[in-house]
């Protein structure tokens, strides 16, 4: 996440490349399992596709991901968005349900979590 909030719309590609160079990750995940760790976060949108020219020399098309910046307007607003599966335990203590179903941390001094404040359906 924090990845996509420094740098910007990414390929799966591109996320391993700044994985691999941060020290603290012991082990890059393979393009496929970034690709379904990323489709199914929803902090994570698709915002577009890169034509990407693979070993063989043929074009295809890969899916730039990005945060969803209408939901997320600043770095703290991260934790108001996650889901209890990528919740610490303390975080996880202090999520609520919302009246929209969704397991979250609610913003301060509010009933509705972050997503249904910045996107009313």
């Amino acid at each position: 996440m924090e990845i996509l909030w420094d740098y910007g719309p990414l390929t799966k590609e591109g996320v391993a490349g700044k994985l691999s160079s941060l020290k603290n990750v012991r082990a890059v995940p393979s393009p496929h399992s970034l690709s379904a760790l990323l489709s199914k976060n929803p902090q994570i949108v698709a915002v577009g596709s890169e034509k990407v020219e693979n070993a063989v020399g043929t074009k295809a098309s890969h899916l730039l991901y990005d945060v969803d910046r209408e939901v997320i307007l600043s770095k703290d607003d991260i934790v108001y968005t996650r889901s209890p599966t990528v919740m610490t335990p303390k975080q996880r203590e202090k999520a609520q349900q919302c009246t929209c179903g969704r397991i979250r941390i609610l913003p301060p001094e509010s009933d509705i979590c972050l997503t249904c404040m910045r996107k009313p359906q």
